[in-house]
């Protein structure tokens, strides 16, 4: 697991501001954090970049399909899951 730093050039990939927590839930918030930013680590590795998803578009269109059939392709090969429209 990778941790996400800002400051001195390094821009993490959310917007994030500071909040005062009570002591008595701090650990109930650190654990939300956490859980988020897993949460974005796992989604950005299952989506394609803009490059693949662009080939993938390009291969798809090639095949002459419907206009149907082709958007289910491009979908699924982005989000990786098997989709029916």
């Amino acid at each position: 697991m990778s941790v996400w730093k800002g400051g001195r050039g390094v821009k993490a990939p959310y917007e994030s501001t500071h909040v005062r927590v009570p002591m008595p839930i701090k650990h109930q918030v650190e654990a939300l954090i956490q859980s988020y930013k897993d949460g974005c680590i796992q989604s950005k590795e299952n989506f394609l970049s803009l490059d693949e998803a662009t080939k993938a578009a390009k291969e798809i269109l090639k095949n002459k399909k419907s206009a149907r059939v082709s958007l289910q392709s491009l979908l699924t090969a982005i989000y990786k899951i098997d989709v029916t429209l």
